[in-house]
């Protein structure tokens, strides 16, 4: 079979399965056997049948299933699934889905699903979902209830976490969206301005909800007379006190560059911000708080580590060919809400 009549007969059956109304008048076998449908051991009735096993050497359909469900190209089932169903590119089922999915390419659902979800490249549910979607990309058209795992995960809703690359939500309630860029409608978007002893200027942006999103830092200071940017990133979580005061802690991984030395060696500053907000207005917030500060580096300038102003050292650490520094600062700026 080509790959041409492969993605054929996978788009008619998932207009079919999208598209066509839910039955449960189904009879039930103990077991089943397709070479590819029709031909079968219930052939061309094989949709009027759910089975306890099914097992589809080419691609098989099928009206339900209570039990296990092997096929090496397509499982399909016209109605309930639940069990286990290992196919080597798609499961499709069109009824309510319950149990263990594994598929080298998709696991699609159109009625409401739950259980654990494991594909090669997509797991689609059209209405409510819940349980464990892991795949390289996961979307859930309705309510996702549980744990999204892959580069890229979207539900129109979610009461869990996304862990990804990129996440998308249409509702962040209840969700806690983890990624390098976790865009939320109605999220929480920050634009902060601000200064500390070391860094003299940030620009922070961040994007995911208040309880959790991603931080991206760009900074700019000198040292002896050279300028130095910094290009950071991390995540930070919001504690509301009140209506107009907020606490927000953030996590940075800064690299440091020092006169336009793109390819430096390791000059890395961690730092803890640990910051209180007063809303000025709905928009604008005072900022500021202590940070606690971890400058990692094998630059040498002058026989001496490092290409940041360090105030003082609580700690200082030198081996062989690197140095590490800690100290508390400052910070103090403005945000602006998006």
């Amino acid at each position: 079979m080509n790959k041409i009549n492969l993605v054929s007969i996978l788009v008619l059956l998932v207009s079919i399965n999208i598209f066509s109304q839910k039955s449960d008048n189904t009879k039930t076998k103990k077991a089943q056997v397709t070479f590819t449908f029709p031909i079968g051991s219930n052939g061309i009735d094989a949709i009027r049948y759910s089975n306890n096993f099914s097992f589809n050497i080419l691609y098989g359909l099928n009206g339900g299933l209570n039990g296990v469900e092997i096929g090496s190209i397509l499982n399909y089932n016209k109605g309930k699934v639940k069990g286990f169903q290992l196919s080597g590119v798609s499961n499709i089922n069109s009824g309510y889905s319950k149990g263990l999915l594994l598929s080298g390419v998709a696991n699609i659902c159109n009625d409401s699903s739950s259980g654990i979800f494991v594909s090669g490249v997509l797991n689609y549910a059209i209405q409510n979902s819940k349980g464990l979607q892991f795949a390289p990309v996961n979307i859930s058209e309705n309510e996702f209830n549980g744990f999204q795992i892959g580069v890229f995960n979207s539900a129109n809703k979610i009461k869990g976490v996304q862990f990804g690359i990129i996440n998308y939500l249409n509702d962040s309630e209840n969700a806690l969206p983890i990624g390098l860029f976790s865009i939320v409608k109605n999220g929480y978007f920050d634009l902060e301005f601000t200064g500390g002893e070391v860094i003299f200027a940030n620009l922070n942006y961040k994007m995911g909800v208040k309880k959790f999103y991603t931080l991206y830092k760009l900074g700019f200071s000198t040292f002896k007379n050279n300028p130095v940017y910094s290009l950071g990133l991390g995540f930070g979580s919001n504690i509301s006190l009140s209506e107009k005061q907020i606490i927000s802690i953030d996590y940075s991984m800064n690299q440091i560059i020092f006169n336009n030395k793109f390819d430096s060696n390791l000059n890395l500053l961690h730092k803890f911000d640990f910051n209180y907000k007063h809303n000025i207005s709905n928009i604008i917030s005072l900022l500021i708080g202590p940070s606690f500060n971890i400058y990692h580096t094998k630059e040498v300038v002058d026989g001496y580590y490092g290409t940041l102003k360090i105030p003082y050292s609580i700690y200082t650490n030198q081996g062989w060919n690197n140095k590490l520094f800690m100290w508390i600062g400052i910070n103090a700026g403005l945000s602006f809400k998006i």
